[in-house]
């Protein structure tokens, strides 16, 4: 499995952003776990894209929106026409001054959610492209101002990404702005191996585990205590189709008591226990 950082000194001066279209590319490893954000846009494509546990086929006018630590698996996939648009959060983190600011967007931070649109307008589609392409181009022909033009440029596509994929799954339109649900949602990421609870991270916010429900349910309409058991079910299922460890490993590392509570948490979320979706796997 290779692992791929972003190369912020490629240009001579730092930039946190690059892009590059489909011929430019040279994916010659089969399984990439990636250190930044990459979004993709193919107009024309074929294949399957395995993004942790999404089995995701290739179409025409299709977005696919990755974020660090998940696994890349492209074996089967054949980019003919499109831009791949690479960026760390820090990008965004340094004209926001918002450490948490990337978390409003659901395509990258919704564990239950597809993390890709398929865009049967291609109308819609070429408005999208046509963005990449200006910031394929603006990274091609830097200018000392060109990082302002690269931040308005990608924080625009996010929002308008933000709208089409709210519209085609059914989640809240606005980008969510609450500091405390934008911290939690990044706590909840960074705490996925440590089985942390409620009370845990509400402390760790500053606020009430009552608060912090009250959050979770106007935004999410889930509690708490649901959105941490989905994240990591979402994390465990990727350590069992990409790893060849066994389960009483696994549960350690996940920081479970004992392999038969990770097993019986395992089975309350998914249906199944972790043997039978590792056997399920094997028919990928």
């Amino acid at each position: 499995m290779k692992k791929l950082t972003f190369e912020r000194n490629r240009y001579g001066k730092e930039l946190l952003i690059d892009a590059a279209t489909a011929n430019e590319l040279d994916l010659v490893s089969d399984t990439m776990i990636l250190s930044f954000y990459m979004i993709v846009l193919l107009e024309e494509c074929a294949g399957k894209y395995f993004l942790d546990t999404q089995e995701i086929d290739l179409q025409p006018n299709i977005i696919i929106f990755v974020k660090p630590g998940q696994i890349n698996y492209i074996l089967k996939s054949q980019f003919s026409k499109g831009y791949f648009l690479f960026f760390e959060g820090d990008f965004l983190d340094e004209f926001f001054q918002d450490k948490n600011f990337i978390y409003q967007f659901g395509f990258f931070h919704n564990s239950q959610a597809p993390s890709f649109l398929h865009l049967e307008n291609s109308i819609e589609f070429a408005a999208f492209n046509d963005i990449a392409a200006e910031i394929w181009a603006e990274i091609k022909n830097r200018t000392q101002d060109s990082h302002h033009i690269l931040r308005s440029l990608i924080y625009y596509l996010l929002v308008k990404l933000h709208r089409t994929y709210s519209r085609q799954y059914g989640q809240p339109r606005d980008t969510m702005t609450d500091p405390v649900l934008l911290q939690f949602l990044r706590l909840i990421d960074k705490e996925v191996r440590n089985n942390l609870g409620v009370e845990q991270f509400a402390k760790r916010l500053g606020i009430s585990r009552v608060h912090l429900n009250i959050l979770c349910q106007r935004h999410f309409s889930k509690t708490a205590h649901l959105l941490i058991r989905e994240r990591t079910v979402a994390a465990i299922k990727t350590e069992i189709k990409y790893s060849s460890k066994d389960f009483s490993e696994i549960a350690y590392e996940f920081n479970f008591s004992a392999p038969s509570h990770f097993t019986r948490f395992f089975k309350q979320l998914t249906g199944l226990s972790p043997q039978a979706y590792r056997e399920d796997l094997s028919n990928w």
